[in-house]
């Protein structure tokens, strides 16, 4: 019994490309029949492709197929198969913080929208910074990378911030600088630790989110108007951390957390 090729593509679900595919990489080798040309699979050949298919289907490689059909033993087929499981589990693993990342982006993009020129009394989530890197970006930058692990990467966690003292005289001095965000970092595996690390955090914050100026009196004077009009003595200190950017063109347009510290 022998069966051509658009019986076999349909009787398994794939494409006749795909059984010439199989064919070219020398897995399967139908015979051709002389009279017509058409390729004739035989009982062997299907045994072959439901093996081949079955091992396409838990994801074994190419390369790893054709090492078990040159004959790989079949003692040695559990280690193959560990090796398979442990990459699954790091890509289960790997899609698992994707999600928790992005339902940290959206939840962080919502309260940000929710939020502009709006208010809120909340403590100041912790961060951490590099001693001494206030107001240069890339300083507290390569301070960062210079600690990184060979398996760490922190482009999730590093988020744009300043800093100003209310109480110092006008105009205010905007101090930028990059911190490792924690509020982005809920139910990831977040570990970091290097030299001349601190962390900024605050118990008791008048909340809001701004668009960013390099005018800092004229940036923050609706929040100080807040202050004033509901009587919340801030102790000058005002944290920011970036959340959302928005672009047009050649434009971008910076939305930061702000949290000023109250008394």
């Amino acid at each position: 019994m022998s069966l051509h090729i658009g019986k076999v593509s349909k009787l398994f679900g794939i494409t006749p490309e795909t059984l010439r595919y199989y064919e070219s990489e020398g897995f399967l080798l139908p015979k051709k029949n002389p009279s017509n040309g058409y390729r004739e699979y035989t009982f062997k050949d299907i045994l072959l492709l439901t093996d081949l298919l079955f091992y396409r289907d838990i994801g074994i490689p190419i390369k790893d197929i054709r090492e078990i059909f040159n004959g790989m033993r079949a003692d040695e087929v559990p280690a193959l198969i560990g090796t398979k499981k442990v990459q699954i589990q790091e890509k289960i693993q790997y899609y698992k913080d994707f999600l928790v990342k992005l339902e940290n982006w959206e939840s962080l993009h919502t309260e940000s929208l929710q939020f502009y020129e709006k208010y809120d009394i909340r403590p100041m989530p912790a961060a951490l910074y590099k001693k001494n890197t206030y107001g240069n970006y890339s300083d507290s930058l390569f301070a960062f990378q210079k600690d990184l692990r060979s398996d760490q990467s922190l482009d999730f966690f590093l988020t744009f911030s300043f800093y100003c003292n209310l109480n110092e005289e006008k105009p205010f001095q905007i101090k930028r600088y990059i911190v490792l965000d924690k509020s982005v970092s809920q139910n990831l595996n977040f570990d970091f630790s290097g030299e001349d690390i601190l962390e900024e955090r605050a118990s008791r914050c008048l909340f809001t989110v701004v668009k960013y100026q390099s005018d800092a009196e004229k940036m923050l004077a609706p929040l100080l108007n807040y202050a004033k009009l509901h009587r919340l003595t801030l102790s000058g200190d005002v944290y920011a951390r970036q959340s959302i950017n928005e672009y047009e063109r050649e434009h971008c347009t910076e939305y930061y957390r702000v949290y000023a510290v109250l008394k």
